[in-house]
């Protein structure tokens, strides 16, 4: 079999393996960044950067360019099953926008490039190389042919259906934890600038999205978390057919044409996230579970937890340690971060559990302004953070 030799390989080219590889670089690193596709390629999501997201892109100075491709919303719509509205504007401008990942991750590639990354696609991964208790590489196929790529560092940012993280041991799957969803494009769609979240007692315990795009293209899904997701003989696609024939915020995407397939994704959330490192390796993003309970946000946690571990990896390299307790540092630092927001948020889930239950909900939001300022506060938790961290 052939041979790779590199100080660091990161399996998965998406917001959080770009990053990571970023801060590697600036960092004096050397990291093989590393894809199973050919970029520009699909990726199911929702398609929103914001909060910690835009934060990192202007911190790596790639910002500007995001704006230059993309569509700015200014926060969100919610509404409820009795179909009363509220809009929950974000608190501050031009730090939210909607892009389809099949341009923003290509753009991330891109930029990481640009720095001198090294980024090779086509290669899928399927086991890590253990050797003396700890990851030494992983084994690979690229252009058709069988490697082992070899490495004192392993990052797995491969997704929701992370290899790296099965093959390690630290692939959690708690029905409880994990949400089924779907999305797909509808064309020429008149919208304002404000992503909708539709909580609809036919769709309960989940809710519906439009999130609008670049030259009236909007990105169109639904999602529930696995328990809940009762299994009556329709598909999630049936679900999001009916509630635009049923719903009156159905109507805007009424005769108009959908644009590719509906495709589904598995959502993996924080609240079931372990350790995410053994000796020589580090999961971040959806590959260590670390999506934001509820919101299903998972752009921002995916690149900043790349940035921890590029530092972790740094300390790493400095000391020519690569072992469980040098790695953990990560694990600390992360679980400072996200531990107490996953806790947070986890608990909004009650809330939208029923009907009668977000229907209290919305109007609260809309009759009493110290429930619609405590909502805005967790919602745009990350812009709240900032501006009190400029505070200090």
């Amino acid at each position: 079999m052939k041979r790779m030799e590199r100080d660091i390989v990161i399996v998965g080219a998406g917001p959080g393996g770009t990053a990571c590889a970023a801060y590697m670089k600036r960092l004096g690193l050397e990291p093989l960044l590393i894809d199973k596709e050919f970029f520009p390629r699909e990726k199911t999501c929702g398609d929103c950067q914001s909060g910690v997201t835009t934060e990192l892109l202007e911190e790596l100075g790639w910002l500007e360019g995001l704006r230059e491709i993309s569509y700015e919303n200014h926060g969100i719509v919610m509404t409820s099953p009795d179909y009363a509205k509220i809009v929950v504007e974000a608190p501050f401008k031009g730090r939210r926008y909607d892009t389809p990942r099949r341009i923003f991750d290509h753009y991330c590639v891109k930029r990481a490039v640009a720095e001198g990354v090294e980024f090779r696609e086509n290669v899928w991964v399927y086991d890590v190389i253990w050797e003396d208790g700890k990851v030494c590489g992983v084994k690979a196929k690229m252009d058709g042919e069988y490697i082992e790529i070899r490495a004192k560092m392993v990052i797995g940012a491969d997704g929701s259906h992370s290899i790296i993280a099965k093959k390690i041991g630290m692939f959690p799957d708690s029905d409880s934890d994990v949400a089924v969803v779907g999305r797909c494009f509808y064309e020429d769609v008149d919208m304002e600038p404000y992503n909708e979240i539709h909580f609809d007692k036919d769709v309960l315990p989940g809710y519906v999205w439009l999130f609008p795009e670049k030259d009236k293209l909007c990105n169109v899904g639904l999602g529930f978390n696995r328990d809940l997701y009762t299994e009556d003989g329709k598909t999630l696609e049936e679900y999001l057919d009916q509630w635009i024939e049923s719903s009156p915020y159905g109507e805007c995407l009424r005769g108009k044409k959908r644009v590719g397939e509906f495709r589904g994704w598995r959502i993996p959330s924080g609240s079931q996230a372990m350790d995410n490192v053994v000796s020589g390796c580090i999961l971040i993003g959806d590959a260590g579970s670390m999506v934001m309970p509820l919101t299903g946000e998972g752009i921002g946690p995916a690149m900043l937890t790349g940035k921890i571990a590029a530092y972790v990896t740094k300390e790493a390299f400095d000391k020519n340690d690569f072992s469980l307790e040098v790695l953990l540092n990560y694990t600390r630092q992360r679980d400072d971060i996200y531990g107490p927001k996953y806790a947070q948020i986890k608990s909004l889930e009650n809330a939208f559990a029923s009907p009668e239950a977000v229907n209290k909900f919305v109007h609260d939001i809309i009759d009493k302004p110290e429930v619609k300022e405590a909502f805005t506060k967790q919602w745009y938790f990350e812009a709240y953070e900032k501006e009190e961290a400029k505070k200090k």
